[in-house]
């Protein structure tokens, strides 16, 4: 009997706790951020396609794409650059590496000056390096673009995303693969109102663990939050699929 009382005492105290941290997720409020991305984007039409280029169509991306998605690494003497070719970063990461000793395998993002203002781009962060943040932060500069006015910044990786954006609170932000992983978690126990999520904008393929990654509650609530969902990278056989879902952006490999 006392077995009985003393699970049904737990499981109320549980459904109190459950609809508490609820109502307390569904009391926020929360403000639109006007970036001039936003902005800029919304007056045209949506969804942006960015492209993902492959290392074969990359010189030629850069120059006559408006609008890519781009992997970056950081040299060990401190130098932003786009692979000209795959990197296991295993085997062999660009942040061990200096630049001299790679420069014909990789595009400085300095010396892209002339081309990368005059797009919209989403730079992903790709190795978590010894200040990557600040290398990322002082190149962007040295290619003119450190308003942050036509980019979005992601990483697979939390520390990058974070320590950036102590730097450069101004600029957008993707979700890390943790935020993804936190997502994912707060909806599997019904409490998405309560997630807590320093990311602008979602950014994340159509699929997670073979599930579906976007629903109807996922959409509602970031629209609640004004975050920009963007589906990708895709594949073109997926665009479909990924337009239905009415999103600010698409990235699709090519």
């Amino acid at each position: 009997m006392r077995i009985i009382l003393v699970t049904i005492g737990s499981l109320f105290v549980s459904f109190l706790v459950f609809w508490t941290i609820k109502f307390w997720g569904r009391s926020h409020v929360y403000v639109d951020y006007q970036h001039p991305l936003y902005t800029t984007a919304e007056a045209s039409k949506l969804p942006i396609v960015f492209i993902k280029p492959s290392f074969k169509n990359l010189e030629s991306a850069l120059k006559n794409e408006p609008n890519l998605y781009l992997d970056v690494l950081s040299t060990e003497d401190g130098r932003l650059v786009i692979g000209k070719k795959y990197w296991d970063a295993k085997l062999k990461p660009v942040r061990y590496a200096k630049y001299e000793d790679i420069k014909n395998d990789v595009i400085l993002v300095s010396d892209l000056r002339d081309l990368l203002p005059q797009k919209k781009i989403i730079f992903n962060m790709l190795e978590n390096a010894q200040a990557g943040h600040m290398i990322f932060f002082d190149d962007i500069k040295k290619a003119g673009m450190e308003k942050g006015e036509n980019f979005i910044v992601t990483s697979p990786y939390e520390a990058m995303a974070k320590s950036l954006k102590d730097v450069a609170p101004a600029y957008l932000y993707g979700t890390t693969q943790p935020e993804i992983l936190k997502i994912t978690a707060m909806r599997s126990m019904h409490l998405l109102e309560a997630l807590n999520l320093r990311a602008d904008v979602v950014i994340f393929p159509l699929m997670i663990r073979n599930q579906k990654f976007y629903d109807q509650e996922l959409l509602t609530e970031m629209a609640k939050r004004y975050r920009r969902i963007i589906i990708g990278p895709i594949d073109e056989k997926d665009v479909t699929e990924a337009k239905a879902l009415n999103p600010f952006g698409i990235i699709i490999n090519k």
